[in-house]
């Protein structure tokens, strides 16, 4: 329906301001079709990062899986259980044999430690311990081990091992037997009974630092020096005596060297007792040689 306009200036005002409001609206318009492909743009990169992080945490969750498995199968434990127990009866054992009047029936000990499981040389699973560490769990997941060593006695009939320290003392008594001062070697000359009781003072000035390795290298000191003794003391006993002397110097001698640390990492309370039994031994054969 056309327009008529009565007033030729209300017309051209009324159009003006149609006109304007038209560019406006354009203007608006230009505006949200702008602010629309920018959101356009933002969308989709937002769904790609997504993605991508989604991606991300899969391959990350992944990954951590497979990293906590390897932890799982490589973690290996600090001592095995029989080792520590023996390590533990040891321990107890070389404790006692620096204490002359007394003895050690048995030890209880309860420890909290992860339980592990690795093959042994004979491939059955082993008992391991490690103890806590805190990228391996939470404490409370600790299990609890106790045990009690019992010193089992000798059989019947069979005289159980004296104290290591009444061993030394006996021994340093009777190469000081003035039977032994006769007995010369070396140059400059030197008294092999004079010698073992000076090794015997040192073992006894260190006896807070004992530990098998430390016995068996001075035992090997002494294991010598009796050697050297066995081979000089012949024209001056019976030889009966001379003999039996010998024997069980030679005896002592072998112990001491299937027991050296360089060949021997690990060690076990009879190893201690073996040893003190030997280091008798010599004393008591040595003592009737001058009777």
């Amino acid at each position: 329906m056309p327009l008529v306009a009565v007033n030729l200036d209300e017309a051209r005002t009324a159009y003006a301001s149609l006109e304007l409001r038209a560019t406006v609206a354009e203007g608006v318009a230009t505006n949200l079709r702008a602010t629309i492909d920018s959101l356009n743009i933002s969308q989709t990169t937002l769904a790609d990062r997504a993605n991508l992080l989604a991606q991300f945490t899969a391959n990350q969750a992944q990954a951590n899986a497979q990293l906590t498995t390897q932890q799982a199968g490589q973690v290996s434990p600090d001592v095995s259980l029989d080792n520590f127990i023996s390590s533990l009866g040891l321990s107890v054992a070389l404790g006692e044999s620096s204490m002359p009047d007394r003895t050690v029936t048995s030890v209880a000990a309860s420890l909290q430690g992860y339980m592990t499981f690795s093959p042994g040389a004979d491939g059955l699973p082993k008992i391991g311990l490690r103890f806590y560490q805190p990228e391996l769990g939470q404490p409370t997941a600790l299990a609890t081990t106790s045990f009690e060593i019992a010193k089992v006695p000798p059989q019947p009939g069979v005289a159980a091992p004296r104290s290591l320290y009444l061993v030394l003392a006996d021994k340093q008594s009777a190469y000081s037997d003035p039977f032994w001062a006769q007995f010369v070697t070396g140059s400059p000359a030197v008294q092999p009974a004079a010698e073992i009781i000076v090794e015997i003072s040192k073992l006894f000035t260190n006896i807070g630092a004992w530990s098998l390795p430390f016995l068996v290298q001075e035992a090997g000191a002494i294991a010598a020096l009796e050697t050297t003794l066995s081979g000089l003391v012949g024209a001056s006993a019976p030889p009966e005596r001379v003999a039996a002397y010998a024997g069980v110097v030679q005896a002592f001698s072998n112990l001491v060297t299937a027991l050296d640390p360089t060949t021997r990492s690990q060690y076990v309370a009879g190893d201690l007792y073996a040893l003190s039994a030997a280091m008798d031994a010599t004393t008591r054969i040595a003592q009737t040689l001058h009777l």
